[in-house]
């Protein structure tokens, strides 16, 4: 009869925490790699509304700049009202 030499209880206990780890290292590579991924997408994000935040700040220079210049005809207007006598 051949007796089979069986492993100490600690030799499995480390095999079973050496395979535990594996699989948290597993994880934790996924993990990093999924907030990789999201750090691309906010970054993508963020660079679409900081264009959008640019294009709204060109639109409204334009406008302020417009509203300068119909200001300025107004002014024009009165002046002109004014030097006819037609406006106190």
């Amino acid at each position: 009869m051949s007796t089979k030499r069986r492993r100490p209880a600690t030799a499995d206990k480390r095999l079973a925490i050496h395979k535990h780890l594996a699989k948290i290292q597993t994880e934790i590579v996924k993990l990093r790699h999924d907030r990789a991924a999201v750090k691309r997408e906010e970054f993508h994000e963020m660079s679409k509304s900081l264009e959008q935040v640019q294009q709204n700040a060109d639109a409204l220079r334009t406008q302020l700049t417009r509203i300068g210049q119909i200001q300025q005809e107004v002014d024009d207007i009165k002046r002109a009202l004014k030097k006819a006598g037609l406006l106190d």
